[in-house]
């Protein structure tokens, strides 16, 4: 069983093929995937901050519901659900995991965690009429902050954030959240603009400090540095060196962020003054997710499918783990409790840099192992249920094999990886435990 008090890494990866998308449990000390949940279309995944929590709520492809997974068993429910409205574009808890906010096209839509229901919240038209893509709430779920969505267009918009309070509801001699009292006019939004305009760009990206004192926002892939807000005046204290972030990461206890660069690089920032103060090891991505554990232990997840953890002042990752789609997202969760071997079994690892191939049917009945993606030295091998043997020839020279219907060519044996979306491996790259 696992240790109370231990978390691991819960990895939200996309759909691939005809294979659902699902849950991964990364563990923290080794970077071995210990278990895998299937979660049909998924796109998004929130946590309330800490590592602690028991519950993981995921946001599946069309955004319409919300799942519930029980991070020590695994087990899903649905929480919300409605076919009503525009898809939700992102989803966060609160501090105490009591709410979900999503928000919605024009609105933004509050779910009780413990009931399910639902309430619209109306997103300010003024003092910016827009759409906005990401979410983050304030440790008393009082204030909401937005990140604008940009667009696929010419057209030039100014990338910002957007300060939402709630409403109150009251009743003449009474206080509380009664049936039938009058909301309160919480007013306009109150928006900070942190970049310069930009045509093209996803959305601005926003995350905020446990304490609610500070918002960080930026827009990946710009030129324009992250920021840092202070909430309490909603003016920018702090800007970050260098061109923005592919991802970004908050430490549980608030000190410092965890930033992955397109430049390769990784690099560890004061959470006050966004000075950096160290670094730790990544890779060249395009969306990377990046999350940190309570003991400082940082997980990036690739989109090409693979993962790796960095133990605190270390200066090297872990070998690489391969998912079995391209991540979504990453959070820090208490631990399964399923058994402490990984799930599946790993069966080897890569002893030197190569390729899984996709087997393709053609003519005659016969196959051919198209090259796919290339797999890191060291990169574990989850346990395999079929193999190919026989007699292929390489007949692009660099990695393409094709079964040799003349009984020429080289005896080889393959290997079906379901856990790898049924990707075919050579087994003369691998080095079997």
């Amino acid at each position: 069983m696992t240790q109370p008090g231990v978390s691991h890494f819960y990895i939200a990866y996309r759909q691939t093929g005809p294979e659902p998308g699902g849950i991964a449990v990364l563990d923290t000390a080794t970077g071995r995937i210990r278990a895998t949940q299937a979660l049909m279309g998924n796109r998004g995944l929130a946590a309330p901050l800490g590592g602690a929590s028991t519950m993981l709520y995921v946001l599946p492809e069309g955004g319409h519901h919300v799942s519930t997974v029980a991070t020590r068993t695994l087990e899903t429910d649905t929480l919300y659900s409605s076919q009503e409205g525009p898809w939700a574009t992102d989803v966060v808890v609160n501090t105490d995991g009591s709410r979900l906010f999503l928000p919605q096209g024009p609105v933004v839509l509050k779910v009780d965690t413990a009931s399910g229901k639902e309430e619209e919240h109306p997103i300010p038209q003024k003092p910016v009429f827009s759409s906005w893509g990401t979410i983050a709430v304030s440790p008393d779920g009082k204030r909401l902050y937005l990140g604008r969505q940009g667009g696929n267009t010419n057209q030039k918009v100014t990338p910002c954030a957007l300060a939402m309070d709630l409403p109150e509801r009251t009743q003449e001699g009474t206080t509380g959240q009664e049936d039938g009292a009058e909301e309160t006019d919480p007013g306009p939004g109150q928006v900070v603009d942190i970049a310069a305009p930009a045509e093209k760009f996803h959305a601005v990206q926003v995350l905020l400090a446990a304490d609610g004192s500070t918002l960080y926002a930026f827009v990946p892939h710009q030129a324009d540095p992250l920021v840092a807000i202070d909430t309490a005046t909603l003016t920018v204290t702090a800007r970050a060196q260098g061109p923005a972030p592919t991802a970004l990461a908050l430490s549980p206890d608030g000190t410092h962020l965890c930033a992955v660069h397109a430049d390769r690089t990784g690099s560890i920032l004061n959470a006050a003054d966004l000075t950096e103060t160290g670094t730790f090891p990544s890779a060249p991505d395009t969306a990377p997710a990046v999350a940190v554990a309570p003991d400082g232990t940082v997980c990036v997840a690739y989109s090409d499918h693979t993962c790796t953890v960095i133990a605190p002042d270390a200066a090297e990752a872990s070998a690489t783990a391969r998912l079995p789609g391209a991540p979504l997202a990453v959070v820090t969760a208490a631990a399964s409790e399923a058994d402490p071997q990984p799930q599946p079994e790993y069966a080897g690892h890569y002893h030197r840099d190569a390729m899984p191939r996709r087997y393709n049917e053609y003519s005659g009945g016969h196959g051919m192992w198209s090259t796919d993606i290339t797999c890191e030295q060291g990169t574990f091998v989850p346990a395999h249920d079929k193999v190919y043997e026989g007699r292929y020839t390489l007949t692009d020279g660099v990695g393409v094999w094709r079964k040799d219907v003349l009984g020429g060519g080289e005896n080889k044996k393959f290997y079906r990886i379901p856990a790898w979306d049924n990707l075919i491996v050579d087994g003369d790259d691998v080095t079997w435990l």
